[in-house]
């Protein structure tokens, strides 16, 4: 739980894969030190959209293998100077997409979960089958 005394530090995308990807040489050293600074009182804090975004240019840009980009996001997770808008669904997320969902999906019925939502309805026939989710109407797959 936060304080009253804590000082958030929000953390953006490209500062995540800078620290990350070390593929900058001015950035990624600046990067890094924001994260080795980041202490119980200054912790870091970041969201499921910046996670997503880390997630989506490591697989896709940067081709990172499912699994390492999975293992980045868990890193992240772990960290124990960052926070999240909603941690518990993206521990969710995490073991949804370790079993083979998308991670976007995952986070999606991480937090609908998180909510208690009964049913979740989508026209992507790959994540209902992997998530249990309806598929609205009969319109193929997205």
């Amino acid at each position: 739980m936060i304080g009253s005394d804590t000082r958030l530090v929000g953390i953006d995308t490209n500062v995540i894969l800078r620290a990350v990807l070390d593929d900058d040489p001015i950035q990624s050293p600046v990067a890094k030190r924001l994260f080795r600074d980041l202490t119980g009182e200054t912790p870091g804090f970041i969201t499921q959209v910046s996670l997503v975004e880390t997630y989506w240019v490591l697989a896709r840009s940067v081709r990172m293998p499912r699994a390492a980009c999975l293992t980045v996001i868990r890193a992240l997770v772990g960290t124990e100077v960052l926070e999240f808008d909603d941690g518990e669904s993206v521990v969710r997320a995490l073991t949804l997409a370790e079993d083979g969902a998308d991670f976007a999906d995952a986070l999606i019925e991480g937090t609908m979960e998180l909510f208690g939502v009964a049913e979740t309805v989508t026209f992507d026939r790959a994540a209902a089958g992997r998530l249990g989710w309806q598929v609205l109407g009969d319109t193929g797959s997205a």
